[in-house]
Order: C-alpha cells, then structure tokens, then sequence
C-alpha cells in the first residue's frame, strides 16, 4: 500500500495541477446567472477548463458582491470566494443593445446558464426558444427553486433557505422537541450547481453524438428532495413523518457528534466489524454480543438505538479529541475531529 500512497501522492500533487490538461478546453459558457445557484454551477465548468464569460448587468451587477462580511477593500468575502476562473463583462441585456450584443455571444456559445425567476429571459426576449433560433446547438441550463413551469414555479423567488424548508430537509434536521434546522452551508445552492454541471456535461455528450442542444431545468428544491433518502418511503409504509435526531443518524448505529474533554468528535460503526471494534475501545465488548446490537438491522431498530447513543457519548466524554480519533484508527470505526475553519487553514495538510 506505501507504493500506492507515494504513486498517489505523486499523481495529485497540487504543484502539478497547471500541467493537467483541461477537459473543458475550447467550450464557452455563457453566465447570466447571480449569486450562488447558476453562477457555481459555472465555476465547476470553468474549473474543467470552460471558458466562462460571466455577464453582469450595470448598476445592478450579481447580488453576491453584496453579500456577507466585507473586509478587503470593502468586498464581499463571498463575491471573492465563488466567482473565480471567469471572463466579465457589463452587459445590460434588458435594453435592445445590450440584448443584441449578448445574442451574438449566443450565436458563438455552447452553454448558457441562467438563474431568474421562471419566465423573466423568455419575457426579455432571451428565453431557450428565442435563443435556439440563433444557435440550435445551444446548451440552455434554467435554474431556479421550483423549476420552469406549474403552481410551484411560476414566477416564485427561492434561495436556499427556502429551498431547504420547501423540499423537506429542514423538516428532518435539529434536534428533537426543537424547531427545525437550515444547515450552515448552502446545500441546495451547491447541490443544484452539481446538478447542472452533470446534466450540462449529460448534454454536451448527447450534443456530440446527434448535433443538438437543449433546454435544461434544474430545481433547487428538487435537488435537495433527492438527498432525502427514506424520508418518503418511511412515510409511505408508517405513515408517520421521519423525526428530528440531532446528530445521530438512526438508519447507522451508531453515528453521532459526540462531545469530548476538549471539543467534539464524529464517529460512526455503520459495520458490524466497525461495532466490534468500537465496543472494544469502549471497554464493553459485551455489546456486540447484545442481542440487541449485534447485527446492523438490530442496532437500527428505533426500540435499541437511544441505549447505545448514550451509552458511547457519556464514554466519549471521558476522552479527548485526539484520544477517540486514535482509539478509531487502532480499534477499526471511523473517528474525526470536528474542525473549525482555522482548524483547516492552520492544518499542515
């Protein structure tokens, strides 16, 4: 295994990335899109090695420039993280100059993305069916919170927030007898921009076997309902709706956020190897002879789990961080710190 660590390490040196060659060398990728939801799904293709052009209307530019804490000059941290590896220009699209100005972008683009409330580009006289007109081959990526048409879509504004309360996950994450819970990323921005990067990448291929392009819709809320998991069909076969758990997750006994002497550690024994292992390192290598515990489906049973959550956060609390993080490598479960953003960027890694 050394030799393939070294082979790896070798592989993906980050002082070799500039040498890489590029997938996306030679495709143009129109951005019309603001914030985070179009404009990431952008940046992914420029990172493939796309020619990103990212159009921004005068005066009124993309919103994230407004966005979160300023320091640099006054900028937004986040309008300096995301909008990276682009061409941009200031394009007012609405009025007939601009508008035939970015039409003849059009005609010259492979990819156009877009973000606006369903219908608005349409109504500007830059929808699919106008532009398809000026290039057939054109890949014309829609995206938004409830997609392109129906009682969600019309006209509704989404971000993520919203998108997160709409599709469900917000429902099913917090704690229990508390109020749901938004995650403190913007997972249904980001999810959606994986999303339109694959099914841009899903066209592009079908372009190249048959000569046409297409309208894509991307859902900010139907991404996030595919991360749902058994939210649906434990609802189908109980009736009930999926509860709140906090950290532990009830369908892998056992997985939780456990506090320890000096901080909090992630630790998870989704196998019945990992469980062994872990009960060991517990010092109760009864447990995994437990009837109750001794298969994955028996420590998944609602009637079993809260015994043994509590019984390895109160172990876990006895320990330190790096203590339970080394009792999972030597033991066999999985165990990691939980860090912080400094903890990232002072990590010699």
């Amino acid at each position: 295994m050394a030799g393939y660590f070294d082979w790896a390490a070798a592989l993906f040196d980050p002082a070799r990335i500039f040498a890489k060659p590029e997938a996306l060398r030679g495709l143009r990728v129109l951005d019309l899109g603001t914030i985070f939801l179009g404009p990431t799904t952008t940046t992914y293709l420029a990172e493939y090695g796309a020619e990103v052009i990212k159009v921004e209307i005068p005066g009124v530019g993309d919103t994230i420039r407004a966005l979160g804490p300023t320091y640099h000059w006054n900028m937004s941290l986040i309008g300096l993280s995301e909008p990276k590896n682009k061409y941009f220009i200031g394009l007012d699209v609405r009025k007939p100059t601009g508008r035939e100005l970015f039409t003849r972008l059009v005609a010259r683009a492979d990819v156009l993305v877009e973000n606006f409330r369903a219908g608005t580009l349409e109504r500007w006289g830059l929808g699919y069916r106008q532009l398809r007109e000026v290039n057939p081959r054109l890949i014309y990526s829609a995206h938004n919170g409830f997609g392109q048409w129906g009682d969600y879509g019309a006209g509704r504004p989404s971000y993520d927030a919203i998108a997160q309360g709409e599709s469900g996950m917000a429902a099913i994450s917090g704690f229990p007898a508390r109020p749901p819970l938004k995650s403190g990323g913007y997972i249904g921005d980001y999810l959606g921009a994986v999303a339109g990067a694959a099914t841009i990448l899903a066209a592009l291929h079908h372009r190249r076997k048959t000569g046409e392009g297409q309208l894509i819709e991307i859902a900010q809320v139907e991404a996030l309902i595919r991360m749902l998991d058994w939210t649906w069909v434990y609802h189908g076969l109980t009736g009930r709706h999926r509860a709140r758990y906090g950290n532990a997750d009830v369908a892998i006994v056992p997985s939780d956020v456990v506090e320890a002497r000096d901080g909090f550690v992630a630790l998870s024994a989704p196998t019945d190897g990992a469980f062994g292992g872990l009960a060991r390192a517990m010092g109760r290598p009864d447990l995994a002879d437990d009837p109750r515990y001794r298969t994955q489906l028996a420590r998944a049973q609602e009637a079993h789990w809260d015994a043994l959550l509590v019984a390895m956060r109160d172990w876990a609390r006895g320990l330190t961080t790096a203590e339970l993080v080394a009792l999972g490598d030597r033991y066999g479960f999985a165990a990691a710190v939980v860090a912080s953003g400094k903890d990232h960027c002072e990590d010699p890694h």
